[in-house]
């Protein structure tokens, strides 16, 4: 038996396979809409902030002569009761607030027998050479007989940075009185050190 197609069937075939089509790229221009409003991509961003410089403090105490007041030159000839000065500026060349502490040691035949009186004054001192004098305010930093055993301690305290913030500080170095005749023509020395102590913790959010 011979299948018979009419041209009725042959044209809806046609038909469903046009409507296919048109469907599909209905479709796919719906895709395209898509895409171009955003639904199928995306934005990459990425921001980033650096730190300013982050620096560590500086710890650096300085003890330098002040006032001509050398601290180095010899002392001949001194008698029981005889006395003298010398002059130095305590210096905080850091870049932290520090407290400071000197020490004053002596060796030799001499140890034991020269008492020392640490005093500062808020300015400079005037006339060195010679009776020295504060025009402003004096403080008491320390007073003893250093040994050779036992160095007297010196409580500068908090000293500000650089220069201009220095602590000028007098020491009256005396013979003591009682100082028996067999010492005659025996030698000593003195010498004076200074450190500063620097305490962390400090909150440096602001910089």
């Amino acid at each position: 038996m011979t299948a018979t197609v009419t041209d009725t069937e042959t044209a809806h075939t046609h038909r469903r396979s046009r409507g296919r089509l048109v469907g599909a790229a209905a479709v796919a221009v719906a895709g395209v809409s898509l895409i171009g409003t955003g639904a199928f991509s995306a934005w990459d961003a990425t921001a980033s902030v650096s730190s300013g410089n982050l620096g560590a403090a500086v710890v650096t105490p300085a003890l330098v002569d002040a006032n001509g007041g050398a601290f180095t030159t010899a002392v001949a000839n001194l008698l029981p009761a005889d006395y003298y000065y010398r002059y130095v500026d305590v210096r905080n060349d850091g870049s932290a607030a520090s407290t400071f502490t000197g020490t004053v040691s002596a060796t030799g035949d001499l140890a034991g027998y020269v008492s020392v009186d640490v005093v500062s004054c808020s300015v400079a001192w005037t006339a060195p050479s010679g009776t020295s004098t504060c025009t402003g305010t004096q403080t008491v930093l320390g007073s003893g007989t250093p040994t050779t055993a036992t160095a007297l301690t010196v409580a500068h305290g908090s000293i500000g940075n650089g220069a201009a913030a220095a602590q000028h500080v007098r020491y009256k170095f005396t013979f003591a009185a009682t100082a028996p005749a067999t010492l005659q023509g025996r030698t000593g020395s003195l010498s004076a050190t200074v450190s500063n102590t620097v305490v962390g913790g400090h909150d440096r959010t602001g910089g």
